[in-house]
């Protein structure tokens, strides 16, 4: 169990906006910031995040919490894990044992494993470049004469696999790591796939290559890239890690963790083919830097990109491969709403070898140059010195039509057209309905995609519930209360709540804070929530008062289970404008000039509930009466229940049928 100390040093010195700004690039907004949120397809701004208060908050799709929650969402983590990701950051320690890893669920234990490994890893393959006699007679002088410098292999971790079959996998197994978690990982293979994970039909996934670990945006390893320097020799020249319950190769961009606040600061990002491409240029002083890690580039990684900046710049080979990996990347990157640029290299030269040759300087001119949009690309390559033929005109038309189709800004495409006609000399009218034909192409087969994966989602929900058509369930016992409420929304259970952390440590009366007489009323009249939502959250909140004789905002802010509520609550997507008192004279009155009258109200409506199970108890009493005595007793208390009900109504002003 980790210590609550722990848990508010982290709070105290880990800064929301510093912790979201790993991630998102935020804008200031007042006393707030803003920025694109990372946990849906965001067009404009939507996630706000309060310095003041230590929460975040989407207003489109209703993300929101503290620190940890954020974490949580965003890595996949549990909150135990959550807690310790940002203590590693913030090098604040946390004991052996204090994680107890059997309170994880089965997800949660197998993440931390593999993340373990992968650390595990990082240092070993970091070590025996450094340390081992191939590293140093072999490998390390290969990379010092590719230009890169021991600085830079410390920066991005550069390292070497072993040279074995099972380096790694012996190294591993003696250091407490076992062959699931090892495999787990993406560091070791089957041999033979009919065979089990066991240590005799297991080989290490990196041999003999130099390994450029590949990290998320918040600088944990999540896989590895190798690159082959033997050329008498049949096997890839890159290799890259397996797909895990941590890696997904269509959502991560190498470099990124090193140059995104480059690529802040100078608002572009320059996209690039290969680790070396990245590594060289980063050292030369580029550093706003990135790579795909492969040839196919996703949705997932052109809205990473968007979180820092919406200006990307190409720098592909000018060969045939570089320019078709440029033309396949373009749609994608439109799409995502980016400004993207081209600058192609001669066909004997990539960024890598172009800057090491002629220096950093040149570099820049050479791309400031050079750089030039998708249409400027797209005549250069489909046209060429054919400029007056008109089936290339045509064919060109009609590729660029297919990429401004992929713009989700009707004004860009207005403009891109108006480009694109007068450069080809096609009217306008005719590149517009090219166009259109491209974006109903586009939607149909994004509804035919939802489709199929509307039909996998179905297929693999009848897997899960058939194995339970002949399932028998146990009888289950619950209190009369309980079972009375299970299909039942706590709506005032709810509303209650929210009050209390609004108002919680506002007066109430001479005597009394607001949660002082709110728990003073729940106790005296013993209608304490009964739902299991918010039974613990109540009784959590008020032992904390008893022992701080204290309680406001910020513990529910701090608190798991009430953070996302709390930030919900607390962030104001608009404020009422002064206008309408200093211009029209008009005062409305807002929560903070009625919350007297809202706790005295949620408190009513409370205890109405509690009447409705008491009488619906009562009812089922009647309903199992054995004598008359019986009947008239429940009748009896009928009356006062109903009693008590109706002076309440009149209070509140609500009419009960």
């Amino acid at each position: 169990m980790i210590s609550p100390e722990i848990i508010n040093k982290l709070f105290d010195i880990a800064s929301i906006e510093e912790v979201v700004g790993e991630y998102v690039m935020l804008k200031r907004a007042g006393a707030n910031y803003k920025g694109l949120c990372p946990f849906h397809d965001d067009k404009s701004p939507s996630m706000s995040v309060s310095p003041s208060k230590g929460i975040f908050k989407c207003f489109s799709c209703g993300q929101g919490g503290n620190i940890f929650q954020f974490i949580m969402e965003h890595e996949g983590l549990s909150y135990p894990l959550a807690i310790k990701h940002l203590a590693d950051k913030y090098n604040v320690p946390i004991e052996e044992g204090q994680i107890d890893v059997t309170e994880l669920k089965e997800e949660a234990r197998v993440k931390e494993g593999v993340y373990a490994c992968l650390e595990f890893a990082r240092k070993y393959f970091y070590e025996r470049l450094n340390e081992s006699q191939d590293g140093k007679v072999v490998y390390k002088p290969y990379l010092l004469e590719r230009g890169i410098a021991q600085q830079t292999i410390d920066t991005f971790s550069i390292g070497l696999s072993g040279t074995q079959r099972t380096d790694l996998l012996d190294e591993g197994l003696k250091n407490g790591y076992g062959a699931q978690q090892l495999y787990d990982a993406g560091l070791v293979k089957k041999i033979n796939d009919a065979e089990g994970v066991i240590p005799s039909n297991l080989r290490d996934t990196f041999i003999e290559r130099i390994v450029f670990p590949i990290f998320s945006v918040s600088g944990k390893v999540l896989g590895f890239g190798g690159r082959i320097i033997k050329k008498d020799t049949k096997a890839p020249k890159y290799l890259n890690s397996p797909e895990t319950v941590v890696y997904e190769k269509r959502k991560e961009l190498y470099g990124l963790s090193v140059g995104k606040n480059d690529i802040r600061l100078k608002d572009r990002a320059f996209l690039v083919e290969g680790y070396m491409d990245v590594v060289s240029l980063n050292q030369s002083g580029v550093e706003n830097v990135i790579a795909a890690s492969g040839t196919a580039f996703t949705e997932e990684q052109a809205r990473l990109i968007k979180r820092f900046t919406h200006n990307i710049t190409m720098l592909f080979d000018g060969d045939v491969a570089g320019v078709n990996a440029s033309l396949k990347h373009i749609k994608t990157l439109l799409a995502a709403d980016l400004n993207v640029e081209v600058a192609l290299f001669p066909p004997d030269e990539d960024p890598d070898s172009f800057i090491q040759k002629r220096g950093t300087s040149a570099f820049k001119e050479y791309v400031t140059e050079k750089s030039q949009n998708f249409i400027g690309l797209i005549a250069e390559v489909t046209l060429g010195n054919q400029k007056n033929d008109p089936i290339k005109k045509a064919e060109t038309a009609r590729s660029i039509a297919e990429n401004i189709a992929a713009l989700p800004d009707p004004l860009k495409r207005a403009a891109f057209i108006n480009e694109t006609a007068n450069l080809l000399q096609i009217p306008e009218r005719v590149l517009i309905d090219e166009v259109n034909k491209f974006k109903q192409e586009n939607r149909k087969q994004k509804e035919q995609e939802q489709r199929r994966e509307e039909r996998i989602q179905e297929k693999q929900n009848s897997s899960d519930t058939s194995s339970s058509y002949n399932y028998v369930p146990e009888f289950t016992s619950f209190t009369t209360a309980e079972a009375l409420l299970v299909d039942k929304k706590s709506y005032q259970e709810q509303d209650l709540l929210k009050t209390l952390i609004l108002f919680a440590d506002q007066e109430f009366d001479e005597e009394h804070s607001v949660a002082e007489y709110i728990f003073k009323e729940l106790q005296e009249e013993e209608i304490w929530p009964v739902s299991k939502e918010f039974e613990t959250v109540f009784k959590d909140a008020y032992a904390y008062l008893l022992e701080h004789k204290m309680l406001n905002e910020l513990y529910f802010i701090r608190n798991p289970s009430t953070s996302k509520m709390a930030a919900g609550i607390l962030s104001q997507r608009h404020k009422l404008s002064p206008g309408w008192e200093d211009n029209f004279e008009k005062i409305v009155k807002t929560e903070d000039d009625n919350y007297k009258h809202q706790v005295v109200q949620n408190l009513n409506y409370l205890k109405l509930n509690h009447i409705e199970i008491l009488m619906k108890e009562n009812q089922e009493k009647m309903k199992c009466a054995e004598t008359e005595q019986e009947v008239l007793h429940c009748q009896q208390y009928h009356a006062v229940l109903q009693e008590i009900r109706k002076k309440i109504t009149d209070e509140i002003g609500t009419v009960i049928l």
